[in-house]
């Protein structure tokens, strides 16, 4: 056997194995198994997926949680001209966003993004293998008592929007360790709806259940968004909200593909 068909075969097994890993926490219920509720044109960003339909010039994008990796918002206005804002109150990724090439529209606000204004606590991310991230940080506390935690500047949308002066957002991106719930609640209940909502859920916390975000789920799904990307991790989800798509279609003579 040749080295590089013994490297597809490992390759062949691994991504085989993860699969059925994955189904058997579907099938449990440990892990989601929603469906796809609307399909349209989607192009990848940065690890992200948005549908271009209905998405000008200029348009709006407000990235929340955005560590050293800002390949999704540097495209993002690269494409579409964008006016993004970045949020993330890390002082890991403050220090490093100072040290970046930044184009005109990219603009950083250092702070968190929650259910309320003011200030909270954050701490260091504690993945499963017990290290500490560097880079990463949440509103749950994941060692009690190592008295780790940082006190953070916190924003609501609604208030940032009013500060800002921004009316609508074309694009909500949240990858925010679990602060995600409280937002998609505070957004719920004042009525703001995004365009395009791109969420990653973090269930695979061990002190997030995956009932919240079940309940998020059905939330957004109220509120008229519409499922039309899942990755293959169940990680990361894209929704668009179907009134404003079809508003959108109509006025610029767009189709879904």
């Amino acid at each position: 056997m040749s080295t590089d068909t013994s490297i597809n075969l490992r390759e062949s097994f691994r991504k085989l194995f993860k699969k059925s890993k994955l189904r058997f926490r579907q099938i449990t219920g440990t892990e989601l198994n929603n469906r796809i509720e609307l399909s349209c044109k989607t192009v990848g960003f940065g690890g992200w997926t948005i549908s271009p339909i209905g998405l000008n010039r200029s348009c709006t994008v407000l990235s929340l949680g955005v560590a050293r990796d800002i390949g999704f918002d540097l495209e993002i206005i690269n494409r579409f001209d964008a006016e993004l804002h970045a949020f993330d109150p890390t002082p890991g990724c403050v220090e490093w966003i100072k040290t970046q090439p930044l184009p005109e529209k990219f603009h950083f606000h250092p702070i968190a993004v929650g259910g309320q204004d003011g200030s909270m606590k954050m701490y260091p991310r504690m993945p499963k293998k017990g290290k500490k991230s560097s880079t990463m940080m949440t509103l749950l506390d994941e060692s009690p008592g190592d008295n780790t935690g940082i006190d953070v500047q916190v924003r609501r949308i609604p208030t940032i929007m009013s500060e800002l002066g921004i009316c609508n957002i074309d694009i909500l991106k949240m990858d925010i360790e679990g602060a995600e719930y409280e937002v998609i609640d505070d957004l719920m209940s004042s009525g703001i709806r995004p365009y395009q909502v791109l969420v990653e859920f973090h269930h695979r916390f061990r002190s997030v259940p995956i009932e919240k975000t079940k309940a998020a789920l059905r939330k957004l799904h109220a509120a008229g968004y519409r499922l039309f990307y899942i990755s293959g991790k169940y990680w990361e989800f894209s929704f668009i909200h179907e009134e404003t798509l079809q508003e959108r279609l109509g006025f610029e003579g767009n189709s879904l593909f």
